[in-house]
């Protein structure tokens, strides 16, 4: 079939107008999409401003007594993944991207209690005191976060510490300590487990932290337990 020359025209028309218009539409679409992910990231950075987004654990301490010898003076605590350390290439942690991710404390672990806790002490809360702050009560947690403080809360890695004595708990606690976890690598005799949070079965994975299935069938039963009634 021949086509007219204003057939060719119209058809020439026709064809830029839906390349304009199937343009337009990926346009608007990729538009729409990025708008929404940018609206949903000005959302989060707007609640951040307001809540404080607690890190639930820092190992920051550990890695500063493993790699530095407890020693901050040469330290630049803003860009930590700087220096290569060992097991941490680079380190998770340092002031600026605690900033830029607007996070509002951090839970440091104190598996070497004492050393870690000079660490935290003397150290990181006294030379970078305009940055964070150590808190023991909420009222300290909100009392930071409202002086643009990062919020420093300690925590034993695992309830062998106290040596099932009260008066060591007691001692940890004037030392500034309100959080413990009950076992870590060890086993506690009067620990009695709430959740398995950093565990799998270990018939299918084998693996010193996984739960082997005689405890499993332990927690089992005792749910039967509380759930049958006499």
């Amino acid at each position: 079939m021949i086509l007219t020359k204003q057939c060719k025209f119209i058809l020439a028309g026709v064809s830029i107008l839906l390349s304009l218009v199937v343009g337009i539409n990926i346009g608007v679409i990729v538009y729409n999409r990025k708008s929404k992910s940018l609206t949903i990231e000005i959302q989060a950075y707007k609640i951040l401003e307001n809540n404080p987004l607690i890190d639930g654990h820092n190992d920051l301490a550990i890695l500063i007594r493993e790699n530095f010898q407890n020693k901050t003076n040469d330290l630049d605590l803003y860009n930590m993944a700087q220096y290569h350390l060992v097991e941490y290439t680079p380190s998770p942690t340092d002031i600026t991207r605690l900033r830029q991710r607007q996070v509002g404390g951090q839970v440091y672990f104190c598996f070497h209690v004492l050393i870690t806790l000079k660490t935290l002490y003397c150290s990181i809360n006294f030379e970078y005191s305009d940055v964070f702050q150590l808190a023991k009560t909420a009222e300290e947690v909100r009392q930071a976060f409202n002086t643009k403080r990062i919020v420093s809360l300690l925590n034993i890695g695992g309830g062998q510490a106290i040596e099932g004595s009260f008066s060591i708990l007691r001692l940890f606690y004037q030392m500034g300590i309100r959080y413990m976890t009950l076992p870590h690598n060890c086993n506690t005799p009067w620990q009695s487990p709430v959740i398995f949070s950093h565990s799998a079965a270990y018939s299918l994975c084998n693996h010193t932290r996984n739960v082997q299935d005689d405890v499993l069938e332990l927690v089992i039963a005792q749910e039967l337990q509380k759930t049958i009634k006499p």
